[in-house]
């Protein structure tokens, strides 16, 4: 058996084979902020492998997903953003640990998640994470790389032990934090989580 491919996202000569594996279809784990990632390219992965994540995952089907972004412009390509200028200036604020729920029906129905319409984006701040995903120029999915009920992954060598067949994207050592805060900017008046867009400070 062919081991598994590790990839490292610190060497900008790897970003081509890292790039031709995700548009091909396939999974890998993928170093995220705080932890690892497992990522796929939502619109490359096999029509055949709608539920890999949640499978790989041991993860109930109804459970959304969240994508990770380089920019709003490639958001934008599968979501709409909001107009008015309140909501808008938060998204326009630049890359946070934010998460921001968007009304993205043709991805969501794509994705299996039709009943709300709405999908999660974050823009990483980490400007090497951010760089390659604009080198990529696809969302990668953001949801987190463990079995179910287990704790986030946060190295390689854990990684390798639950996942002994996933290739990874070595990013190094995640600290590891709480998840990110959620924004429903879908409505003005829907905090998701423990903020509202109101509570924001957009000054």
């Amino acid at each position: 058996m062919v081991p598994a491919p590790v990839f490292f996202l610190s060497r900008r000569s790897d970003w081509r084979a890292i790039g031709d594996w995700f548009r091909a279809g396939n999974a890998a784990g993928f170093p995220a902020e705080f932890a690892y990632a497992l990522a796929e390219i939502p619109t490359r992965r096999p029509p055949e492998e709608a539920r890999r994540l949640h499978r790989l995952k041991g993860r109930p089907e109804t459970k959304p997903v969240l994508y990770l972004a380089g920019s709003l412009e490639i958001v934008a390509r599968f979501a709409s953003l909001p107009s008015d200028p309140v909501r808008r200036r938060i998204l326009d604020r630049g890359p946070r640990f934010l998460t921001c729920l968007l009304p993205a029906r043709r991805l969501a129905t794509a994705l299996g998640m039709a009943h709300s319409g709405k999908v999660a984006f974050r823009i990483p701040a980490d400007p090497v994470l951010r760089a390659f995903l604009l080198y990529l120029g696809e969302p990668l999915s953001g949801t987190s790389l463990n079995r179910s009920g287990d704790p986030p992954l946060r190295s390689l060598e854990e990684i390798r032990r639950v996942f002994p067949d996933l290739a990874v994207v070595d990013g190094g050592f995640r600290p590891g934090v709480p998840v990110s805060p959620i924004l429903d900017l879908t409505r003005f008046d829907r905090p998701v989580r423990r903020r509202s867009w109101r509570s924001l400070s957009i000054s």
